[in-house]
């Protein structure tokens, strides 16, 4: 109950113990008046009739009021008015009138009061409503409803603060993707700007007529490596983006384990054949994850990719995937050239390349995190310079 509602109460129940206490005494006064009406008229006959002192004591008990009513009568005595002759009477009648007028009065003036100032108070609070809306139209976010009273604004103060805290979490939210994206076109435009400046050189040395086909040749290879390369960055991009903005719905499906590194191994074919790189697969059976099968295949292939980009000739890559209580553990390890101590950190930052590996685009690491953090997994990395590097993936079953 509202401590309005509560002060309400309380006053009509002192009002009705003041009502109960005047009552009270008009009965008492009620009462005297009866008993001196009724010494008057015994005292009156006594004094010509003591003998009949207790046989008019027997009549006032009996209350037989009946038989006497004629009497009464004769003499216009059986209605209310007729006993106005008496001055008590007439006091007390006055008595009723004043005090009964006077608690209605006071109870009529009391619930005018209580109502002008429960709307005084309903008017402030949306005064403060209203200056609270005017605030947020300008932006102001930083006002709060905290020294609000309760009452029956209550709800709609509650739905405010909600509105509110979504509006501080939305504008927060936007300033952090305007950061973002203010970072991430910066990061672009200086990954375009060196293999654009490359093609255009490129493309003004093609147009001199004394180059010879040999250094022709290797022009248009050159241009056609910096094309591939400008390719795959924006392709990249685009992934990343459409994961990191949420444009895209990733499914939860029942994805086979084994089927998922086989169909990420086939796309490097080329690569694996060329280093005569070895896939040492060590995959538990029936060995099932949840997630988007598409976005989980790009996740791996550029584990797998990086591992491949990082190994020597003849060297194995080992893939190792088991199931535990909590997770699905995957393990891809290589036996390639390792990762500096100082570079472990940033591994999966955008763009971030570690020192050895300076044709790396530096944004696969990065898009694969971002595909595991929203498949409910975790992904770090473990490495020993010049002997290996192992990724460490955990699929977990239930939320964390």
């Amino acid at each position: 109950m509202r401590k309005e509602n509560k002060k309400f109460l309380i006053l009509l129940f002192i009002f009705f113990l003041v009502g109960l206490w005047l009552q009270s005494g008009f009965i008492k006064n009620t009462k005297q008046t009866i008993i001196q009406n009724n010494a008057l008229i015994v005292g009156t006959i006594l004094k010509e009739h003591p003998e009949l002192e207790e046989e008019i004591i027997r009549a006032i008990e009996s209350e037989n009021y009946e038989a006497n009513e004629n009497i009464l009568e004769k003499y216009g005595l059986t209605n209310l008015e007729s006993l106005n002759y008496l001055e008590e009477i007439q006091k007390l009648q006055k008595k009723i009138y004043i005090f009964s007028g006077l608690f209605f009065l006071s109870l009529i003036l009391f619930l005018y009061g209580y109502f002008c100032h429960t709307q005084k108070v309903h008017r402030r609070e949306i005064e403060k409503v209203d200056q609270y809306l005017f605030a947020l139209l300008s932006n102001d976010i930083k006002v709060d409803l905290k020294d609000f009273q309760s009452g029956e604004l209550a709800t709609l103060q509650n739905d405010l603060m909600k509105v509110t805290n979504r509006l501080k979490n939305a504008l927060e939210r936007s300033t952090k993707d305007k950061q973002e994206l203010a970072k991430t076109l910066a990061d672009i435009s200086h990954q375009l700007k060196t293999p654009l400046t490359s093609l255009v050189v490129i493309n003004d040395a093609l147009t001199y007529n004394d180059m010879d086909d040999v250094q022709r040749k290797r022009f248009l290879k050159k241009q056609e490596e910096t094309l591939s390369h400008i390719e795959s960055l924006i392709q990249v991009l685009l992934k990343t983006s459409q994961i990191e903005s949420g444009m895209i719905e990733l499914k939860k499906e029942r994805v086979n384990m084994e089927q998922l590194i086989q169909n990420a191994a086939m796309q490097l074919e080329v690569m694996l054949i060329a280093k005569n790189i070895q896939l040492e697969k060590k995959i538990e059976k029936g060995l099932y994850v949840t997630g988007d099968p598409y976005w989980l295949e790009e996740a791996l292939l550029n584990i797998i990719k990086n591992a491949c980009e990082h190994s020597k000739q003849n060297d194995t890559i080992k893939i190792k995937a088991q199931n535990t209580p909590m997770y699905t553990e995957l393990i891809i390890e290589d036996e390639g050239e390792g990762i500096d101590k100082k570079d472990l950190p940033h591994i999966f930052k955008r763009f971030y390349k570690s020192s050895p590996n300076k044709d790396s685009i530096g944004i696969g690491l990065n898009l694969t995190k971002s595909i595991l953090d929203r498949t409910n997994a975790t992904i770090r990395v473990e490495s020993k310079k010049g002997v290996y590097t192992r990724f460490i993936i955990h699929f977990y079953t239930n939320a964390i």
